[in-house]
């Protein structure tokens, strides 16, 4: 009878070994798959967007030669049809930074108050330009006649210089409103009888008319300058990935000046436009690193420079206000240096 009592426990014993063996595994193989869902979520990336100019060109640099990857930031680079469209994207939250120009920043700042410039990109040397039809010779004789342009961004304040210069009142040009796809179609077909534009537009625009450039930016040294601006927010939140963004960034700016003609190639490639007009539109833009940074926008005298150039802008009523430009920039990544 105790041969039978062990038999049966026995049996129960090995059973329950069995079943707790089962019981721990499961045990374990749910801990794992809690485990794994507790795990910090992969960061979501920096979405950086742009509209077509050769300003941007190395933020496709960086993507393309990885050094976002290798800086350990994510960023999703979104282009834009035209300016319009990529502040709509970034009022409305789809965009947490922004390239523009100088004078679509202050633009934007009248609206989000939360905007903060983080960089400087590029100064434009010719990048952009009033183009006429070939008949027209002088900014003199475009009184009475159309001109197309585009308002947002560095458009308004552009015109707003020439007019002031040339002692053009309001109402002696009509002014047409275009996008720069749309205002380059317009000139090719004679809809218009002037153009203020800029590259990737102007230089195949003139090769295929014939037209008259009758002015560029690089008449206005220092006042045309293409800014990387970020979220408040992201800034706060998420300062080390600003700053390793920024080392990518300026990593591809120094792969660009080493490696000039694989960018007038890439931009070539991305724009179909001819080698020649590639290398043309890149000379008309002087792209900048950190040590140029630095110098124009680290000390006193050059905040000053900004707050004038500032001033400009609503003196010609291209903004409604001025706020404090060294709240408009945050320098510390600068200063600090990425």
């Amino acid at each position: 009878m105790l041969r039978g009592w062990n038999a049966e426990f026995g049996a129960w014993r090995g059973a329950s070994q069995r079943l707790f063996g089962h019981g721990l595994k499961a045990i374990l193989f749910a801990l794992a798959l809690f485990g794994g869902s507790c795990r910090e979520p992969a960061p979501s990336p920096i979405r950086i967007g742009y509209s077509p100019f050769p300003g941007h060109i190395f933020f496709e640099v960086a993507e393309r030669q990885e050094f976002f990857q290798k800086e350990g930031v994510v960023v999703e680079l979104r282009e834009f049809s035209s300016f319009s469209a990529a502040v709509q994207a970034y009022e409305a939250g789809r965009l947490d930074a922004l390239a523009s120009s100088f004078s679509g920043l202050l633009q934007l700042a009248q609206r989000m108050k939360s905007v903060r410039a983080i960089a400087l990109l590029a100064y434009s040397e010719g990048a952009e330009g009033l183009i006429a039809q070939p008949e027209i010779r002088t900014i003199g004789e475009l009184r009475g006649k159309s001109v197309g342009i585009s308002q947002w961004g560095v458009g308004g304040y552009l015109w707003a210089r020439l007019r002031e210069r040339l002692g053009l009142k309001e109402g002696e040009v009509r002014l047409v409103n275009l996008s720069p796809a749309d205002g380059q179609r317009a000139f090719l077909q004679r809809e218009i009888d002037a153009l203020l534009t800029f590259e990737p537009w102007l230089t195949p625009t003139v090769r295929q008319t014939r037209a008259n450039v009758l002015f560029t930016s690089r008449e206005l040294p220092g006042e045309i300058v293409d800014v990387l601006s970020i979220q408040e927010r992201l800034l706060r939140e998420r300062r080390e990935e600003c700053r390793r963004l920024l080392r990518a960034y300026f990593r591809a700016v120094g792969y660009g000046r080493e490696h000039p003609e694989e960018i007038a190639r890439l931009f070539a490639e991305r724009w179909s436009v001819s080698g020649e007009d590639a290398r043309a539109m890149l000379r008309s833009v002087r792209f900048l690193d950190w040590e140029e940074n630095f110098r124009a926008l680290g000390t006193p005298a050059a905040l000053a420079t900004w707050r004038q150039l500032a001033e400009n802008h609503r003196r010609l009523n291209v903004i409604r206000e001025v706020g404090d430009v060294t709240r408009l920039f945050d320098l510390t990544l600068i200063r600090e240096r990425p």
